[in-house]
């Protein structure tokens, strides 16, 4: 069992990419979204206490999920075509971490590392076009 000190960066983001994807696959919709707690989902896909789990994934995937309403409405504006509920889940799991770690997470990080882990992600678990997509949707949002 890999412990917070040994989890890979790129292991991380995948956590955080998974507990957000399943928390908003269980959640509840009608006027406001209820989320579910994160923290069982963290501490399975982490394998340690809650509190043992790296403060990255733990602050990534709240923010994610806290700042939710802010985000959609701001990814929103640069769909061309495309609705929110329409995108796949993973397609908006991927913007809403990548949006949460630019503006919300509380230390600087460039741009370009932030759009290219999400098209990694994008790449890895969707498909090419998508990737692409996501891409075209963060270098407007991202702004400094």
């Amino acid at each position: 069992m890999e412990t917070k000190n040994e989890i890979s960066r790129n292991k991380q983001q995948f956590i955080v990419l998974t507990a957000i994807y399943d928390v908003l696959n269980d959640c509840q919709e009608g006027d406001k979204k209820t989320f579910a707690d994160p923290r069982p989902i963290i501490e399975g896909l982490c394998e340690c206490e809650y509190d043992s789990s790296p403060f990255y994934v733990r602050k990534l995937v709240h923010l994610s999920l806290e700042k939710y309403a802010q985000i959609r409405t701001i990814i929103e504006k640069q769909l061309i075509d495309w609705k929110w509920d329409r995108l796949p889940l993973l397609t908006r799991s991927i913007f809403l971490m990548s949006y949460a770690h630019y503006y919300y997470y509380g230390e600087k990080v460039d741009k370009r590392i932030v759009i290219d882990v999400a098209v990694e992600l994008a790449k890895k678990y969707i498909d090419e076009k998508q990737a692409k997509f996501i891409h075209a949707v963060l270098d407007e949002v991202l702004k400094q």
